[in-house]
């Protein structure tokens, strides 16, 4: 699992720079940056198969000049000019690039699709083929257009700028120096390969769009907290108290990372619409929570906190004093057992990963439902745990109201008389000439009948 990956990567792997989140964020305190210096990360790809550009067999780095974004008309592969390829040192790595230059940027994009598809290939147990395969071999990644916004498509990545306050292009907000928006987008990526898309025009796909804006935010956030230096931040943050925190109203003290904020979230299937970004925050909450749950089940365990205060803090109490009592207890517990702490969520981290990636393993597009979606997460805990955690992913899911709809047949009560039977009198035979129930399917039609047998 990924605890591991890391110390495999470091003596085989490719090294770059990426910062955790984007340079422009500032500490709460305005004292400075909150992540001033980019992190050294190692990719998969040896030093000897790196490409210029830099690139690989599965992605590669074009600097387009002068390119509008691709639309239904203009697609890739791109033919125009572009920037010579970023070369590596004389080392094989790309760890030297000045922050500074747009070599960096380059770079970064590569690293950061790379190292995130590292992590999730790495859950998955397997390549992640991509779904555009039949038309392309490679993604392209094209890091700095002129273009105040970003996209990612088939078989491509491009991204521009973020905006000023003006509504002009910033070009000191580089999204391609963003990880959570690069990752978000991998995220689209992996759920198209590895779910696919609904086959009928009949299905409205509303669920489906939901889990697709809240995957792209897990595959984020499960892959930022790959950096040390994002974990500690959280665990110095909240000490622990990752449930709670909601509701002392601090998510803003952590980091304005939209990807941060979106997990942290309160809301439930009643609080939603059917609008994706909207519908998704639901699903990505529960998803979290459960992380959360198995952390604290975790420093349980370890006696590192009590059930008592696992049980007050998932509870969420109502009042002031309440809250301030966790917080001051999370802190005791966490003072001096910084690192068993840490150790915990790294693993209640990788438990996620791995759940997610059985689970979308599985998932059919066709006609899904967040209900659906909880039923294939309960089967995925109980191959990766023996369903040691589904009392936990029932209970998040029922606190997010995520259950099957009102007009479900799963919900239908069968009566004896429904299943042709009277009690007592064996088989019945239904009058021909009464109307058919809609919701029950209609004979075969050479006469088969089916028996329940009670």
């Amino acid at each position: 699992m990924s605890l591991e990956l890391d110390r495999r990567l470091a003596d085989v792997g490719t090294r770059f720079r990426i910062f955790p989140q984007p340079r422009f964020l500032q500490k709460a305190d305005g004292s400075g940056p909150l992540f001033p210096e980019p992190e050294q990360v190692t990719v998969s790809v040896e030093p000897g198969a790196m490409q210029a550009g830099p690139g690989d067999d599965r992605m590669f780095v074009i600097d387009a000049i002068g390119k509008l974004p691709y639309n239904r008309f203009f697609r890739p592969p791109f033919r125009g000019d572009a920037r010579p390829p970023v070369q590596a040192g004389d080392d094989g790595h790309f760890d030297h690039l000045d922050p500074a230059g747009r070599e960096f940027s380059a770079a970064t994009m590569y690293a950061t699709v790379r190292r995130v598809l590292d992590i999730w290939e790495d859950y998955f147990g397997r390549t992640i083929q991509w779904h555009f395969e039949s038309d392309f071999s490679r993604l392209e990644l094209i890091p700095l257009i002129e273009w105040d916004n970003a996209q990612s498509g088939y078989g491509f990545l491009e991204f521009g700028f973020g905006r000023k306050p003006n509504g002009t292009i910033d070009h000191e907000r580089p999204f391609c120096e963003n990880f959570d928006v690069l990752a978000h987008e991998l995220g689209h990526s992996i759920i198209f390969a590895e779910v696919g898309v609904p086959a009928s025009p009949q299905d409205e796909a509303i669920d489906y769009g939901g889990m697709h804006e809240s995957a792209g935010d897990l595959v984020a956030i499960v892959a930022s907290l790959h950096f040390h230096s994002v974990v500690d931040m959280l665990l110095d943050s909240t000490k622990g108290n990752l449930l709670t925190i909601n509701g002392l109203d601090r998510v803003g003290e952590l980091s304005d990372s939209r990807e941060i904020r979106v997990v942290f979230n309160s809301r439930r299937m009643s609080d939603v619409g059917e609008e994706p970004h909207d519908r998704s925050l639901p699903l990505t909450g529960a998803i979290f929570d459960i992380m959360v749950e198995v952390f604290q089940q975790d420093l349980v365990a370890k006696k590192l906190i009590s059930e008592d205060l696992r049980t007050r803090s998932t509870n969420l109490p109502g009042t002031s004093q309440d809250l301030l009592e966790i917080e001051a207890e999370f802190t005791a517990a966490y003072t001096g057992n910084e690192a068993a702490f840490k150790d915990s969520l790294l693993r209640a981290r990788d438990y996620l990963g791995r759940l997610l990636a059985v689970t979308w393993s599985r998932l059919s597009p066709d006609f899904l439902t967040y209900h659906g979606v909880l039923r294939t997460l309960l089967a995925a805990d109980r191959e990766i745990t023996g369903g040691e955690n589904v009392p936990i992913i029932r209970s998040c899911f029922a606190w997010r109201e995520i259950a099957p709809v009102p007009t479900s047949l799963l919900l239908r009560q069968h009566t004896l008389v429904d299943c042709g039977l009277t009690a007592g009198r064996g088989v019945t035979v239904p009058d021909p000439g009464a109307p058919a129930d809609p919701q029950i399917p209609a004979p075969r039609a050479n006469g088969a009948a089916f028996v329940n047998r009670l």
